[in-house]
């Protein structure tokens, strides 16, 4: 019986010391959308809507919990949110505030909290790497006070699914040098299937080789520029064609060798001509589309984009299909070619769809780059051993009989 009241006493004791000594109360992020009538100016650096401005949707989440997650809808204005916090964040804390997602691209306007005069952030300003960094950091030099409101204007080109979370200074550093180890890693193995390729097309001479030599180049060209190790010179052109222009070049000359590539390793004229008939078109309006880029870069690029992902989607079912038919008929290296290029394409379509606001899949540039380098290794196997049964054919025609 003394047990009893003595267990009865701790329950007691533990359910006063909940309801008097609360739990403490976790930083809060709040999120405003803003709905903004009339038109806006096309310029990011624009004052921000007024504080009794209409709020379209309202998000908010606790600091160590889940980040907010919002879904933007295309709008040729952009959009305006609204950030605010129920407690005080110190500038020694060393905070971000990390907006993030699978469409998070060019830049944006931010006002720090109290701030009147905006600060265009972009990704160019993340050690200059674009090809993992998928959104912006924004600093929080001053801390942010309760009552103060930070602004963000987001670009409204294409549809956007975004998290917006705190982070520190700390995290978002490991996460660079990870990514720059992660991209390091992938441009060392393609730089060794380049020279290996380049080798076998010195012996041989024959044009596929030459061809997916190419390929590698261009890839590993696209994979530089983007990653921010190797940089076009200011004096050369504008900023717009060094971010832009260079990548979207190198990608469109991997997609003419890619192709160019398909048709003589699966020798596609012999066993599918009216498909290789169609591969070729495609490949020379990719070489077309690239001189009207070339020709006309200031006025076309806001929507060049679109042509050339529209072309690489166009191609991709082609290949994969003319790879499964020439397996059927008996083509030699069409299941390696499957197995390389299938992984690479699916992801290729995949960050095509993304940049066209189709789709929302975080890790495909992530998992682009396993796929080069899965696909290069595949290939550069399937290349090896035609270039040895070559070997034996030429070694047997030598030969007196």
């Amino acid at each position: 019986m003394r047990s009893t009241w003595s267990l009865a006493g701790y329950a007691l004791l533990i359910a006063l010391a909940g309801l008097f000594c609360p739990p403490g109360h976790a930083q809060t992020l709040s999120v405003e959308w803003l709905r903004v009538e009339g038109p806006q100016p096309s310029s990011l650096d624009t004052p921000p809507p007024p504080p009794q401005a209409a709020v379209a949707a309202r998000w908010s989440g606790d600091r160590n919990g889940a980040p907010i997650r919002l879904d933007l809808p295309r709008q040729s204005g952009g959009h305006w949110l609204r950030l605010s916090v129920d407690r005080d964040i110190a500038a020694d804390e060393e905070l971000v505030i990390s907006i993030g997602g699978a469409r998070a691209f060019g830049a944006l306007a931010y006002y720090p909290p109290g701030a009147t005069r905006a600060v265009l952030v972009s990704s160019l300003d993340n050690d200059g790497t674009m090809l993992l960094q998928q959104g912006w950091e924004l600093p929080l030099r001053q801390g942010f006070k309760r009552g103060d409101i930070a602004y963000v204007r987001i670009q409204g080109r294409i549809s956007s699914a975004l998290s917006i979370d705190f982070t520190t200074r700390a995290e978002v550093a490991r996460q660079r040098l990870s990514n720059r180890r992660f991209t390091i890693a992938a441009y060392s193995a393609l730089l060794l299937m380049t020279l290996f390729i380049a080798g076998l097309w010195a012996v041989n001479r024959e044009a596929v080789y030459l061809y997916y030599c190419g390929y590698l180049i261009c890839i590993s060209a696209y994979m530089l520029v983007m990653s921010g190790w190797v940089g076009v010179p200011e004096h050369w052109m504008s900023e717009p064609a060094r971010v832009n222009g260079v990548p979207w070049a190198a990608a469109t000359l991997a997609t003419v060798f890619q192709i160019g590539f398909t048709l003589r390793f699966l020798d596609l004229p012999r066993w599918l001509p009216r498909t290789a008939k169609i591969l070729r078109a495609i490949m020379w309006l990719n070489l077309l589309w690239l001189l009207v880029l070339a020709a006309a870069f200031e006025r076309i690029y806001v929507y060049w984009y679109i042509g050339g992902n529209l072309l690489l989607l166009a191609a991709i079912p082609l290949l994969i299909y003319a790879a499964v038919v020439a397996l059927r008929r008996g083509a030699e290296f069409a299941g390696y070619y499957l197995l390389g290029w299938t992984p690479l394409m699916a992801f290729a379509g995949m960050l095509a769809a993304k940049t066209l606001g189709w789709g929302s899949v975080e890790w495909t540039e992530y998992g682009l780059i396993l796929a080069v380098v899965l696909e290069s290794g595949v290939l550069v196997m399937a290349l090896t051993q035609r270039a040895a049964r070559h070997h034996r054919h030429r070694m047997l025609r030598r030969e007196p009989a």
